[in-house]
Formats: C-alpha cells, structure tokens, sequence
C-alpha cells in the first residue's frame, strides 16, 4: 500500500471516529447522557445486573471510568449498587425502572443513529459492515486478550484515546494566549497565573471529539500531578471535567518534558490530601470552593507508563 491510499484510509476512519462520536453526542445530550454511559446502561439492560468489575470488562473500559460513569447514573437515579452476596467489598450494578425507561429512549436514538450512519449503502454492505469493523478493530487493538469466557468480537472496544485530530481553541481569550505562549516557545516556564507555575492539559473534548488544551496549576507530587476543577469557584464545573470523566487519558506538558497520563476522580481522604497540595501550590483555591456550594472536583493524574513529565 502506497501513502496516499494509506494516507486516503486512514483519514477515512479518523473523520467517521470523529464524526460519528460527535454525532451520538449531539443525540444523547437531551437524555441528560455523556457518550460512554449509553453503553453502560445497554449492557445492563442486555445482560441484567452485574458486578462492576464484570461491567468493566464488558464495556472495554478501565475501571475508573466505569465507577465514575456509574456515580453519575446513580446520582441521576437510572441505576442502584448493592453489595454482592458472596463479596462486600464488590458492587452489583442494576437499572432502576427509571433507567430500564432510558434504556428503551437509547434504542430507538441508537436505531436512528446507525440508519443515519449507513443511509445509501447497500443492505448487503450494511449486514456485512459489523464484521468488517470487528477485524479493523481487532488489528488496532493494543489491549491484552479479556479474561473472560466472551468472545472479543461481542465486547465493547475502548475508544482510542490517541490526541490527534481537529484542535479546537479554547473561547477564552486568556486560555488562548497562555496555550499559544506555550506552543509558540515550546515550555510551560515562564506561563504562570498569578505569579505562580502551570502546566499544559491537552485532552480531547467529550461533545466535539476535538483536541483541547487548558493550562492547569502545577501541582505535582512524585511525578503525579492535580487537575482541579475550580473554574474560579463559578457555580458549574469547567467544560473539561466531563471531557475527563469520558476520555480519561490525556497528555501533559510540564516544562518541556510531555507525558501521557490518567485522569482519576479523588474522593474522601485522598481527595482531602491532594486538596492541601492544590491549596498550598495555589492558594486562590481555597477562596474558590468558599465562593462555591459545589464540591470542587479534584483529578489525579497518573503517568500511563513509567515515563512521566515530572521534574
């Protein structure tokens, strides 16, 4: 295969990727729903409870991601966790009728979707698409084989969380200029906020399917850092928190040196610890979460291999 009809294919795939996420985006946004939760809520409406870390597997998704999309359903009433009989310490995961209800919304957007998605193909083309989407998937997929009875070609694939893509500047026009100050000199030194360090988060945006990048306070303990979503103690979360709720992994840049990472939620006493870093790195933010009734998020950031940006 030469480059301009690899060149061809793969821009081809990338742009459906792109498109086809920011399409189901657009369609789950009235239901109250992030993409990634539809599949939660499909997989307990196909298979009836299961434990977490069974969902996890069945989704293709990390665990982390599974226990914040299932706060956030649970918040909104669409699924309860029970202990499981022959294990306290794991969770039962199961749609309320509120949930079942949601489930049934998501079918039919789902239908529409896929018929939007393969409108003037072939009806052959169209039964022979699954499996033709299964192979490429499974030539791409870098994950070791699933520890479970199913077979690969029925789970759910974990989207590729590879940062390349459309870049969407942010609408903030201070948030421009520190992200082309650091683009422009290739460091993060230099680019402070009031007075005090920052480094570069670039993460892809849950509704657009875009690249982003925001500049975050430098906190960092052992090669880890904290992503605090204080939005100035504004009353809503950043738009970036929901971005990392859905695509966890994103790349930080401290200084010159540029990591991929894992966004995780922190709660109780860890979040209390990386809360007395955030504050004493950046004290401003103990203004903003008594400015604030919300519960100011806090992420910790996690080298994805053992190559990390910290310095």
């Amino acid at each position: 295969m030469d480059f301009e009809q690899a060149d061809t294919l793969n821009q081809a795939i990338r742009l459906l990727s792109l498109r086809h996420r920011a399409r189901a985006a657009a369609l789950l946004a009235p239901l109250g729903l992030h993409p990634g939760q539809e599949a939660l809520l499909l997989e307990l409406d196909r298979t009836g409870p299961m434990i977490q870390a069974q969902l996890s597997e069945a989704l293709g998704c990390e665990p982390p991601s599974v226990t914040l999309m299932t706060r956030k359903l649970e918040a909104a009433g669409h699924i309860r966790r029970v202990p499981a009989p022959s294990d306290k310490r794991a969770s039962i995961v199961e749609l309320t009728d509120s949930g079942k209800a949601l489930a049934g919304q998501v079918k039919q957007l789902w239908c529409a979707l896929a018929e939007e998605t393969v409108a003037g193909l072939p009806v052959q083309t169209v039964a022979d698409l699954p499996g033709i989407l299964r192979t490429l998937t499974g030539n791409v997929d870098t994950r070791p084989p699933a520890r479970s009875g199913r077979e690969v070609a029925t789970r759910r694939v974990a989207r590729s969380m590879t940062l390349t893509g459309d870049y969407e500047p942010s609408s903030s026009a201070w948030v421009r200029e520190h992200v082309e100050q650091i683009m422009r000199t290739g460091t993060t030194d230099g680019v402070t906020i009031r007075g005090l360090p920052t480094v570069l988060m670039t993460y892809r945006g849950a509704k657009t399917g875009k690249v982003r990048k925001t500049p975050l306070m430098r906190v960092e303990h052992e090669g880890r850092y904290a992503a605090v979503a204080s939005k100035g103690g504004a009353p809503a979360n950043p738009q970036w928190y929901a971005s990392l709720v859905v695509e966890p992994v994103v790349e930080l840049q401290d200084g010159t040196a540029t990591g991929e990472y894992r966004a995780r939620e922190v709660f109780g006493e860890e979040k209390a610890q990386w809360w007395r870093r955030a504050v004493a790195a950046y004290p401003d933010y103990a203004d903003y979460q008594r400015k604030t009734d919300r519960q100011i998020p806090v992420f910790v950031l996690e080298p994805v291999s053992g190559d990390h940006a910290g310095r």
